[in-house]
């Protein structure tokens, strides 16, 4: 059994070319049944290569036709490129015309361009490289595409990395363009703004002599149908009024806001601080979940086994008595007993046969940071059971989230990777778009997705 594949168009003005000759063989098995993978990527090199390359031919004969009088420009001569696509390199010679004598023009030559399309790369091959490195590790991302497509040139893993961040950078500009002009509009009738939540994660750094890593901070925007949108950026990179600006235009893509809009953070000054001028008006919260933790550890400790063995039963009961004391006058707003509960576990662990026990000077230190967490956010504190009850939040569960998809799952914990910081703020953009999807901009119209209009580039875009 033989089939031969043959490519021509409408006017019979190419082709039929043969693309490719199928032979199979009795008896029929699994590895001959249907196309194979290396036969799919011969039809798609072929099909483009065509395609391309009459394409660029009735492109050149139309650029060549002068605007003004219509006649004919001369050829000055071709220069080699490689289109580089997903369906496989295409070596091309595209035409350079002299200038039309009835034009004074300067240069006095015209290469032959198509509109949107530079450095002759494919928007669909940056679209899946961009993605995809938002999602798996540069290499895993060349690899992947090699395997199931016929691309050979413009896949390498460095090539895969400097794309998926000129993406980034490009997502980055448009963001600050949007806010450099103060043209922060939303769409009418979508749902208010009632949540915003910060928080931040670590990233190891790849810079020598570095020491640990650096800090990213995660926001997400909540509107009252639940619908969300993120954002993120490394604080060593962003300004406080740029990180501010971010903030104002992803609340204004989200929509308006609402009368009570609620700010939700984990205690940290910098958060609370510069971000918070974005949002004048709003109440600012701390996060339940970062302040029974601090407590949790106190539990763990005072229910130890060292402390237990350590501490006269008497004491040991009247510590744990105050430590339920201090959760609950925490629970329900009773922020004065809350501070009175702390100093008088601070008194019992200072009596004369408590003070030089092991636990009690860790029980001790444990105390005096959670009594400076709570001073420095005691702004932010609230009865949270009378907000639990009518329904309201009082944790960043949904921020633990955005962390964990933002920076954990491609930057951190599932993969242990070091970054430099204007790596990992460019990549940041990107992997936002690809885990809220695209968003539509009303300004002056309906206006393309940042995610799309990012492969709209200039050449003379700056590279990483």
């Amino acid at each position: 059994m033989k089939f031969i594949l043959l490519l021509k168009n409408e006017d019979d003005s190419i082709g039929p070319l043969t693309l490719l000759q199928i032979e199979r063989k009795d008896p029929l098995t699994a590895a001959t049944f249907g196309l194979t993978l290396a036969e799919s990527k011969q039809v798609l090199t072929e099909v483009q290569q065509e395609l391309v390359e009459a394409q660029l031919r009735g492109h050149a004969q139309a650029q060549r036709i002068c605007p003004q009088c219509q006649s004919r420009r001369t050829l000055k001569d071709y220069h080699s490129v490689c289109f580089k696509s997903l369906f496989g390199g295409v070596n091309l010679s595209v035409p350079r015309f002299n200038a039309c004598s009835c034009q004074d023009t300067n240069p006095r030559t015209e290469t032959v361009r198509i509109d949107g399309l530079a450095n002759w790369v494919s928007p669909e091959l940056e679209f899946v490289q961009g993605q995809l490195a938002a999602t798996i590790p540069y290499a895993r991302t060349a690899e992947l595409i090699g395997l199931l497509l016929p691309v050979d040139a413009g896949n390498a893993t460095s090539t895969v990395r400097r794309r998926a961040l000129i993406v980034g950078r490009r997502l980055d500009a448009e963001l600050c363009a949007l806010v450099d002009t103060q043209h922060l509009a939303h769409s009418p009738g979508t749902d208010p703004v009632t949540v915003v939540g910060l928080d931040s994660g670590y990233v190891h750094d790849c810079r020598p002599h570095s020491v640990g890593g650096f800090e990213v901070v995660v926001g997400r925007i909540l509107r009252e149908n639940k619908d969300s949108r993120s954002f993120g950026f490394v604080r060593s990179i962003e300004s406080n009024g740029a990180a501010v600006g971010r903030l104002k235009q992803r609340l204004s893509e989200q929509g308006p806001m609402a009368d009570e809009v609620t700010v939700l953070t984990d205690g940290d000054p910098g958060l609370k601080g510069s971000l918070m001028s974005a949002l004048p008006k709003a109440t600012r919260l701390l996060d339940w979940f970062h302040l029974t933790r601090r407590l949790t550890v106190l539990k763990r400790v005072l229910d130890g086994k060292e402390a237990i063995k350590q501490f006269p039963s008497g004491y040991h009961d009247r510590l744990c008595r105050h430590l339920e004391s201090l959760k609950w006058r925490l629970w329900h707003g009773f922020i004065g007993g809350a501070f009175n509960r702390s100093k008088a576990l601070l008194f019992t662990l200072r009596l004369a046969s408590m003070t030089g026990k092991r636990a009690a000077v860790r029980l001790r230190r444990l105390i005096k940071e959670l009594l400076r967490y709570l001073k420095n956010n005691r702004d932010s504190l609230t009865n949270y059971g009378w907000r639990y009850r009518r329904g309201l939040r009082i944790s960043t569960a949904f921020m633990e989230s955005a962390v964990n998809q933002l920076i954990d799952k491609r930057m951190s914990k599932s993969q242990q990777m070091r970054w430099s910081p204007l790596g990992a703020h460019l990549l940041l953009q990107v992997r936002a778009e690809l885990v809220d999807g695209p968003v539509t901009h009303s300004l002056d119209g309906i206006r393309a997705s940042p995610w799309r209009s990012s492969f709209n580039r200039s050449p003379s875009d700056p590279t990483i």
